[in-house]
């Protein structure tokens, strides 16, 4: 990829990265590590002539307002930006929809961490041994779809969206994707091992793992931030403080406390590995 100008960071990128893309110019456009600002980097150097035309337009203010076909634009853009995000979500809402609306005890015993057995009235899980000699290695990570009632599920997508989102904007979507299943290996494992029991669910895990992720990279990075705010943090370690507190239980709020931290843990983890620095590698400037 080539860096062929950054923007400051108090101008919004999203209309020159439109035109861009209606002259069918490829480009990214990522944190600059330098200034903090909007890098613009061209996909492939042929476009370079064709680049420097769509900037001239620009800059004359000669601005194409039609969509071009055969580019991203609209939905499908808003889409191709954050797929893992948007896909995260919809799993969690039509499984949750199938669990409260429709078919509740079946998708239960499908996505539950271990499988479940029924004796007399009593729901008993069973031990890990029987997920992994069974080869139902899903059930490691489905648990984080399922919710229990519509406010969990909300609160529970709304952080996915606040956090993650950014994340897969700014990173990609793969490592969004491997910090997802490892924060659900690891959080799913601490509730039921700390617990004995599979009767747990919920995105919560994922979203602490995405805290830590954040805040960590935050300080690693400070050149390209993803913007954890002070309150954002101290509010949800908040949240997971109360979570551990008989105040919480005497409220009628059960909180998967293992899996809040277990996540948290993997997220901080997770931010310790080698990733690189997003739009450094086997990267070189030119200018226009």
């Amino acid at each position: 990829m080539l860096k062929i100008f950054v923007l400051p960071s108090n101008q919004d990128p999203m209309p020159l990265s439109r035109h861009l893309w209606q002259a069918k110019i490829g480009h990214r456009v990522l944190p600059d590590e330098a200034t903090g600002g909007h890098a613009f980097w061209l996909l492939s150097a042929e476009q370079l002539p064709a680049c420097r035309d769509a900037l001239d337009a620009w800059q004359r203010g000669d601005v194409q307002s039609q969509k071009t076909a055969g580019h991203p634009s609209g939905g499908w853009l808003f889409f191709k930006q954050r797929p893992a995000t948007l896909i995260l979500m919809a799993t969690a809402i039509v499984i949750t929809l199938a669990f409260e609306w429709l078919v509740g005890p079946l998708v239960f015993f499908l996505v539950s961490f271990t499988p479940m057995l029924i004796e007399g009235r009593e729901l008993v899980s069973q031990p890990l041994s029987a997920t992994l000699s069974s080869g139902q290695w899903w059930r490691l990570i489905t648990p984080i779809f399922l919710h229990f009632g519509w406010m969990h599920l909300v609160f529970n997508l709304l952080w996915t969206w606040v956090l993650g989102e950014k994340m897969e904007r700014h990173q990609g979507s793969l490592r969004l994707v491997l910090l997802v299943v490892f924060a659900a290996l690891v959080s799913n494992s601490a509730q039921f091992l700390v617990n004995g029991s599979s009767q747990f669910g919920g995105l919560s895990g994922v979203v602490y793992a995405y805290l830590g992720y954040t805040w960590l990279w935050d300080r690693r990075h400070p050149g390209q931030q993803l913007g954890l705010t002070p309150g954002m943090m101290g509010f949800m370690l908040g949240w997971m403080l109360f979570g551990m507190t008989p105040w919480s239980q005497s409220l009628g709020i059960n909180m998967a406390n293992e899996a809040h931290l277990g996540g948290l843990l993997a997220g901080l983890a997770f931010a310790f590995l080698p990733w690189p620095s997003s739009g450094t590698a086997n990267t070189r400037k030119t200018s226009l």
